[in-house]
């Protein structure tokens, strides 16, 4: 792990993050779903209990919903601000500073949904000629919503969103396999190439996401700048809750505040767990000899976690991380009756286990004495 990579803390931000990043699962779901049922549509399956006429119904009912959560998905995405995206990045692509291609994937999947919405609620005046020659795209729409999911979406390497993702393209491939066997109008070279080009886009996503997202060092090769990378570090967590796992260093009395000391020491990496969070610890010295530790709970992503809870300890002084800004960390800690804010700055060694950088103690304002 060679950077921390949190999520917002403090501030109505944290419910914005989760909604982008579950509406969006939700969508390519919707999406597949709608995917799924077109196709069985297009081929004229009907059963008793399910007439051609309830797969049209359904199939249209979920585009539409699908084209909800998306709208959804862009506009908590731009009121975040976590990452500068626009709601024109969201309609223009390939513009967007933050992960360019996969963005602009993004966009270009809305901009078809958008076009095969309009069209299908204007099918009547644009003749059904036009409106299959445009719903057409719906079978280049659902890849390129697909690889903007695995290129910028921030929950990729979870188990549970892979899961998904397995069972969407399963259920499409399959889906597709179908309506290839069975197409009337086809030629056996015709299926022969619709079936090599739906094999070759699932090699093509399996291999991206296996040395693409799922691998460490996402962020940096997705195509976002080094300068944006270092503005992203921008603190993104839950409030700090109770039974946050910590490594607790031996007990010793914090030094006299107000303080200035630099550190060093090493971090550790355990998990995921039964939640799939990972524990991040990190066990320094300050200069003086005082023992500090700072542990970060939270589900991987990139080269990091998104933090659920912190804690700080320092020598008789322990108290939740309240906020963090780059490589800033604030906590608020209390021992022997007395509370004081400490402000850490971190600097991780990106060759091997090491951590170190400085440290500041003050006093809160409106008082309090020194321990």
């Amino acid at each position: 792990m060679s950077a921390v990579v949190v999520a917002a803390v403090g501030h109505a931000g944290t419910s914005l993050w989760y909604l982008t990043r579950a509406t969006g699962v939700v969508a390519l779901v919707l999406l597949s779903a709608a995917m799924v049922l077109g196709i069985v549509s297009s081929v004229g399956w009907v059963s008793e209990r399910w007439p051609r006429f309830v797969s049209q119904a359904v199939h249209r009912n979920l585009s539409l919903l699908a084209l909800a959560f998306v709208g959804v998905h862009i506009v908590t995405t731009v009121a975040d601000g976590y990452v500068p995206i626009t709601l024109i990045d969201a309609v223009v692509p390939f513009r967007s500073p933050y992960r360019p291609l996969w963005v602009g994937l993004g966009a270009c999947a809305f901009d078809l949904m958008v076009a095969l919405g309009v069209t299908t609620g204007l099918r009547r005046r644009i003749g059904v000629r036009v409106w299959r020659a445009v719903h057409w795209l719906a079978y280049a729409c659902w890849p390129v919503a697909v690889f903007h999911a695995l290129g910028s979406g921030s929950d990729t390497r979870l188990a549970g969103v892979q899961a998904l993702y397995v069972v969407c393209i399963g259920a499409v491939f399959v889906a597709l396999v179908w309506r290839i066997a069975l197409a009337r109008s086809a030629t056996p070279n015709g299926r022969l190439v619709a079936a090599a080009g739906a094999a070759s886009v699932l090699v093509a996503g399996t291999v991206f996401a296996g040395f693409g997202p799922l691998r460490p060092g996402w962020s940096q090769r997705s195509g976002t700048s080094s300068a944006l990378l270092a503005s992203l570090s921008t603190a993104r967590a839950a409030p700090a809750a109770a039974g946050t796992a910590s490594t607790t260093p031996s007990r010793s009395s914090a030094p006299s505040v107000p303080f200035q000391s630099t550190f060093s020491g090493t971090y550790s990496v355990a998990g995921p767990d039964g939640a799939g969070d990972e524990h991040l610890v990190m066990s320094t010295h300050l200069s003086t000899g005082v023992p500090m530790t700072v542990s970060l709970v939270g589900p991987p992503v990139d080269d990091g976690l998104i933090m659920r809870t912190g804690e700080v300890t320092l020598g008789d002084l322990a108290g939740p991380i309240t906020s963090l800004d780059g490589g800033a960390i604030t906590a608020t800690v209390r021992g022997g009756g007395v509370s004081d804010r400490l402000s850490l700055l971190v600097a991780l060694d990106h060759t091997g286990r090491g951590v170190s950088g400085s440290v500041t103690g003050r006093l809160p304002a409106g008082g309090g004495t020194a321990p």
